[in-house]
């Protein structure tokens, strides 16, 4: 068992910090949004960072569960199809639980390969979708000009909020703990 596991968490209660966490995330997704709205580019996506954090921190099952509750508070908010983002940041959690056992639990280089698995599991989803509605919610034109620069917003953005991720969810566990 690991040291910091016996050791009592300082500050708040657990259900307050998340609760605090819920929050920042609105604040800062809404700001993030509306700057990126006004420079014409895509925001980072936090919700889908959220995913991907629950996914290194909790036992699959939950972590999909908490993904979709993050996607679908995401949809709540923010209109259009609802559970299209809800399926999107499950799908990118469900690609970074898919090659958590095979990765170790730090460094840029798994920081940097969580978030190109949960963009691609987000978007992939909702590539599945699209086709399996037969719509025109993701469009070749769409993929050229919001991927890019979503992806590279949501890289820039994941090291300062993989801190506050660990301040409302604790740290990663290994890669294999809690998976069986």
């Amino acid at each position: 068992m690991r040291r910091d596991v016996l050791r009592p968490r300082r500050g708040p209660p657990g259900w307050l910090r998340v609760g605090a966490y819920v929050l920042l995330l609105l604040l800062v997704q809404g700001v993030l949004s509306r700057l990126g709205d006004a420079a014409g580019l895509s925001a980072p996506d936090l919700f889908l960072l959220t995913g991907a954090a629950l996914a290194w921190r909790l036992k699959p099952a939950w972590a999909l569960a908490g993904a979709y509750s993050a996607g679908l508070i995401q949809d709540l908010l923010g209109g259009g199809v609802l559970g299209l983002h809800a399926a999107g940041v499950m799908g990118g959690a469900l690609l970074v639980l898919g090659v958590r056992r095979y990765m170790a639990d730090s460094g840029p280089l798994q920081a940097v390969f969580t978030v190109l698995l949960a963009v691609a599991g987000q978007w992939l989803m909702f590539l599945l979708l699209t086709y399996w509605l037969r719509s025109t919610l993701v469009t070749l034109d769409l993929l050229r000009g919001a991927l890019p620069t979503l992806l590279l917003g949501t890289l820039l953005v994941f090291p300062l909020w993989e801190r506050v991720v660990s301040w409302a969810f604790g740290p990663r566990t290994g890669p294999e703990e809690g998976l069986g």
